[in-house]
């Protein structure tokens, strides 16, 4: 995809994928920002998300943002199993949850798009690890403007009451899987509505981490 060179059974050479923006430094556990110590940042220790621990593969920089861009927006959706790939090793040592739920999308906006990009990352992660992936436990009932669009303030109201949980999680440690976290919004709202439902944890498995 980057290069135009011949590759079997992926959407990028090997070459290309190991010039990606690879996340090495220090990050705070709990939202990925990178930190001195690695430690929680100060805006964790002063108003945390939902979520309890994140985990991202890469930065949200180029060429990375130009596929994941690509792959939402543009129907490059055979781009997705190779990302998904590259989240598998990035949270290959991470705890193992009882359950991965892909942050879903709406109805109305699934059907425009053809398909939930964070359930084909979620594929791919979920398999190997032999681990259960839920598309019945989480659902979004308010079709969100693109928080790409938005301020930081106005993305946490955007996502204010998005999504409701179908059943109890109750006692269980869940990982939301999704492609990119900027402020975090999509995931706080998702991870407070499991914890609501009974989440004893509730971890953010991201491709991407915007810095």
């Amino acid at each position: 995809m980057l290069c135009a060179a011949s590759c079997k059974n992926s959407a990028l050479c090997p070459n290309c994928i190991s010039h990606l923006p690879y996340l090495t430094q220090a990050l705070c556990p709990q939202c990925a920002l990178p930190v001195h110590d690695g430690g929680l940042c100060a805006a964790c220790l002063n108003h945390p998300p939902a979520f309890d621990f994140s985990y991202a593969a890469l930065a949200y920089t180029a060429p990375l943002s130009h596929l994941i861009i690509a792959a939402k927006f543009s129907g490059h959706w055979s781009l997705l199993p190779t990302l998904g790939q590259l989240l598998l090793q990035g949270v290959i040592n991470a705890p193992r949850p009882d359950l991965i739920i892909p942050l879903p999308l709406h109805p109305a906006r699934l059907k425009e798009r053809g398909y939930n990009q964070a359930y084909e990352l979620a594929k791919p992660v979920a398999k190997p690890l032999q681990l259960p992936l839920r598309l019945d436990i989480l659902e979004r009932r308010i079709n969100t403007e693109h928080q790409a669009r938005l301020s930081q303030a106005a993305r946490h109201k955007n996502m204010h009451k998005a999504f409701y949980a179908t059943q109890s999680v109750a006692g269980k440690h869940v990982v939301i899987v999704d492609d990119v976290m900027t402020s975090g919004s999509s995931l706080h709202a998702a991870a407070s509505c499991l914890k609501q439902a009974g989440a004893l944890r509730v971890d953010a498995w991201v491709l991407a981490r915007a810095l």
